[in-house]
Order: C-alpha cells, then structure tokens, then sequence
C-alpha cells in the first residue's frame, strides 16, 4: 500500500500513480493491505481517491518461522517473496484483468512475479515491471556483512534463489523500468529498458532553513534489516567518538516499525530517538546533517532524494548513493569508512560553510534531474512509443 507516503518503495509507487493521472492517464491501482502497510484505501484522501481506481487485498505477509523452515528444506523458491502469494489478491487481479482493457501493466518490484502467468492468460497487455532496486543484491550484501556462520548460510540461500527469479522472471516481461542507469547495466536485460528515476514533486523541492542546526539526523523504515545494520554500525563506529568530541551537536534519529529489542540497542548511545514522526518531511527541515551510512540494499535511496529537496547536507556511503549521480564533495559527501566519516562530520561541524554550499548544490541538483514531472512526461512518452 503506497500511502503514506513514509517509505521510499511508497514515495516512488505513489509520485509515479499521481504523475500519470495528472497527466490524464486512467490510472487502476491493485495493491497489497498488509501489517507493514495498513493503511486502508478508505482512508484516502479525496484527492486521489476520487481520480483514481483503488483496489486492495489484505495479505498475510508475516514471516512465520515453520514455513520458512519447511520453504528452506522443500522449495527452491525464496521465502521472502513467497509470502506475497495469496489466492484471494490473485482472484481480484482476474476480475480486473477480465472487465477492463489496460494499455500497461506496471508491476511494482520483483515479488509479484508469481502473478505473470495470470495476467499473460487474461491479457494482451504490454507487462512492465517497475524494478525499485536489485533484489538479490540486497540479500549477497547481507549475506556478506553477516558474521553469523549460520545466518550467513541461510542469507546466501535466499539470495540465490532471488537472484535466479530475478533474471529469469526481467527476460519475461515486455518492459523493464529501472530505478538508476547503474540498475539496467547490471541487470543487463534484452527487453526494452528505460531508466526511470524516483521524482519529487514540485511542491516538496523546497530549501529549508533548520531550526536545530547542530544536528546530525537520520530518519529511514526501522523494520529493513540494511536500516538496522547500518544504523547500529554507525552508532558503534562513528558517533561514539563524535559525540566525544563534539559534545554540542545531538543526534536525532526518526522511524517507523523498529522493534523494541532495536530500540534499546540504539538508545543505549547518547541519541534522541522519536520513533515514527507524523511529518517526514517536516522532521527533515527542522534538523541539518543528514548521515545514510547503507552497507547493504540496492536501488535508489529515496530518502537522500528528500533531504537533498529540502536543501540538506548528506553524508552517505557508496551503496547509499547507487543510482544517484551528485558527485561526491559537491552535491553530497560519499565516505565509506569510521575514519572517513569522522573526518568530514569533524569538518563540517567546525566549518558551518561547507555544509551551507553542500546543501545548496543539492538542492540545485534535485531541481534540475529529479522533478516528478519531468521523470513522468520521459516515461509516459516511452510508453506511449512503444504503444
């Protein structure tokens, strides 16, 4: 379920529907009610509830730990994505198939792959498949970052087989759609590819002034494990020594879904941990340096997107900025070690000026290669050539 907006799979699905329907498109939109994303289509608001056709399922997508293991022993298809088969969403994907004619078939991410044969026997649509990140390569990072020998034996099992659904399931599809250039290179299909990056709307590229401006501040979905591993590394191998030495700047951490065994792993560091803020983006003025110190995941971080709107220094890591083509000590500072990170926060925070002209090129930056109108008229005008 794409709303609210509070996750970066949610942003780019829902910036992407409203794009096409302002656009003029008749858009139809089948999604998952699940217990990560509850939100009830009732619940809308008017505005894109009344212009567009919203259909959900709920689907139990809860890892239950007996059918993992009975996935693990006696199937060769990953668990992770088997938790999205439900009988009851494929029954109302027919009934849509069967009473209405569609120009395009978006599929939003790899885990509805088990849906294809459904909509090839229904229908002679053009299927596109909206690839928001690498799968697999999320699982081999992991995998590889785990010190766990167990864990990492099972992480590497899983991706795998992600991995073998990946590439078979992109050489199926009609259209593939990746987030970043970076993407398409590695996935390196034969389909028909346009690279389609996550857009902000008009209304939220917007330079904002922090409030608290000795801040560091992080904010991201608190459930996904690569959130979790890097966050926990950051706090253990940077800020412990930052916060020593500059005792006047607080770090503030925001987001939703952290268990409370992740909770008290965190605050057992001199932190200011909100949970889940009503407001994201106004949670991102209020505060000054943003830190996305990913190890692991794939795609686009949407979230580095956000903060470079809203004119924000960011500090990120290699992986982080995937897909992202600001150049490093420019529009965003890229630092892939404890002693690089240390190095430049200890910079910019004695050098209020390099984080002031950092902001300003990303938010320049965002302005020019990221609006939402711009991402939706390229892809609509490749739709409709392929059409």
């Amino acid at each position: 379920m794409p709303y609210p907006p509070n996750d970066g799979g949610a942003i780019a699905t829902l910036n992407m529907i409203k794009g096409f329907e302002q656009k003029g498109d008749t858009v139809t939109v089948l999604t998952m009610k699940t217990h990560k994303h509850t939100f009830s289509i009732r619940d809308l608001p008017l505005s894109i509830r009344n212009s567009i056709a919203w259909h959900q399922v709920d689907v139990n997508t809860r890892i239950n730990p007996i059918k993992a293991l009975l996935n693990l022993l006696f199937s060769k298809e990953p668990y992770n994505a088997v938790r999205f088969n439900s009988d009851e969403f494929a029954t109302k994907l027919k009934d849509l198939l069967q009473k209405n004619n569609y120009d395009i078939i978006q599929l939003e991410g790899l885990y509805l792959y088990m849906y294809y044969d459904i909509i090839r026997h229904y229908t002679k649509s053009k299927i596109s498949l909206r690839a928001h990140n690498i799968e697999h390569e999320i699982w081999e990072r992991l995998a590889k970052n785990e010190s766990n020998f167990f864990k990492k034996i099972y992480l590497q099992e899983i991706s795998s087989r992600v991995k073998k659904v990946e590439l078979n399931f992109i050489k199926k599809v009609d259209l593939l759609i990746p987030i970043s250039h970076r993407d398409a290179k590695v996935l390196n299909s034969n389909n028909r590819t346009f690279v389609s990056p996550t857009g902000i709307e008009n209304k939220k590229i917007k330079y904002s002034n922090p409030i608290y401006k000795k801040t560091i501040f992080y904010i991201g979905a608190l459930d996904w494990v690569p959130n979790q591993e890097a966050l926990i590394w950051f706090l253990e191998n940077v800020w412990s020594d930052i916060n020593k030495e500059f005792k006047e700047w607080d770090f503030v951490i925001a987001g939703r879904n952290a268990s409370g065994k992740f909770e008290k792993d965190i605050i057992r560091y001199n932190i200011k941990y909100l949970g889940e803020v009503d407001d994201a983006i106004k949670f991102i003025d209020e505060h000054n340096v943003m830190v996305v110190p990913l190890m692991s995941g794939s795609g686009m971080r949407i979230k580095i997107i956000e903060g470079m709107a809203r004119g924000k220094c960011i500090l990120t890591t290699s992986v982080g900025i995937e897909g992202i083509s600001a150049k490093n000590n420019k529009e965003v500072f890229i630092v892939d070690s404890a002693k690089e990170y240390k190095e430049i926060l200890s910079e910019i925070m004695k050098k209020s000026d390099k984080i002031d002209i950092c902001r300003k090129n990303a938010f320049t930056f965002v302005q020019k290669e990221y609006n939402n109108e711009n991402v939706i008229h390229n892809l609509r005008s490749f739709y409709l050539e392929i059409l």
